[in-house]
């Protein structure tokens, strides 16, 4: 069984039962006022604000209670992310299918349309897509063969393509990585991260409260491209996790959070936990991190 509530209305503030039974939760998902719930059947549900369609379901103002998105019944769905007020989803042969807001080109479907309510499918021609990450106003996707791509705003650098390439409503190729074995990407806010096989850890975009780690003189405001983040190179990374303005990873020892409050260089501080404790993932919110404990 699994629950959801929302604490934007005192009506819709105690628990209740999501969803119908006999069907395990694979996945939650939220972004900023809309929650996606991926079940075992490959079905997925979707809840909260539909403002800019980013519950998948024409017609409905608002979801109250989860609901199962009608374009996505014949697809079984394998991963779900969320932006800000926007929604992808990861089929089970690759295809990736996107819906919500647009105006910056974040579903990667080709337009700049504000308000999308039907999930649409993502060109990605011949490419196997095993991993997505909703930023705020950017995504990124990961495919079978290591391959980065990345769309949306680009306005601090956080789709890795270059400071004077703008917006992109379609899927580009991030050929600074290319080559780099691959495990996972995350996106946040306004900045992204990459990790690699090998635990090494690349980070891009939006630096304005030391969300990418970087050290040294003259750290900059903002990383155009990928970059290696040494200050994570010798934690053993195994996952990363990006909020609005802060990054949390998982490690093999110790988990560490850097990011907010704000200072002129960046930190790295661990998250104190007793010597019994073993943590198996962390999660985002745009402004708080949750971590689960084995």
């Amino acid at each position: 069984m699994y629950f959801c509530w929302s604490g934007d209305r005192p009506r819709s503030q105690n628990p209740g039962p999501a969803g119908p039974g006999g069907d395990a939760l694979l996945q939650a998902a939220s972004g900023e006022r809309h929650s996606l719930l991926l079940l075992s059947n490959g079905a997925v549900q979707s809840c909260g604000d539909n403002s800019h369609g980013q519950l998948g379901r024409k017609g409905v103002q608002r979801g109250e209670r989860p609901e199962r998105i009608p374009a996505l019944k014949t697809l079984p769905v394998r991963l779900v992310s969320c932006g800000k007020e926007h929604s992808l989803a990861v089929c089970h042969r690759g295809r990736v299918f996107a819906w919500g807001a647009g105006s910056e080109g974040q579903l990667g479907t080709g337009d700049f349309k504000e308000v999308n309510f039907i999930p649409k499918k993502i060109t990605l021609t011949d490419i196997k897509i095993i991993q997505v990450s909703c930023g705020h106003y950017h995504s990124l996707a990961l495919s079978e063969d290591g391959q980065v791509f990345s769309w949306g705003k680009n306005s601090d650098g956080q789709l890795g393509l270059g400071k004077e390439v703008p917006s992109q409503a379609s899927p580009q190729r991030v050929r600074s990585l290319e080559g780099i074995p691959l495990a996972q990407v995350a996106a946040g806010g306004a900045h992204s991260f990459a990790l690699s096989l090998p635990g090494t850890s690349f980070g891009w975009g939006s630096n304005r409260a030391g969300q990418l780690a970087l050290s040294g003189n003259n750290v900059p405001a903002q990383a155009y491209k990928p970059r290696s983040v040494g200050a994570l190179k010798n934690l053993g990374v195994i996952y990363i996790s990006c909020g609005y303005e802060h990054t949390a990873v998982l490690t093999q020892k110790d988990p560490s959070s850097n990011g907010v409050p704000r200072k002129t260089l960046p930190e790295i501080s661990r998250i104190h936990q007793s010597l019994t404790e073993e943590w198996m993932a962390v999660a985002k919110g745009s402004a708080h991190f949750e971590a689960a404990e084995r």
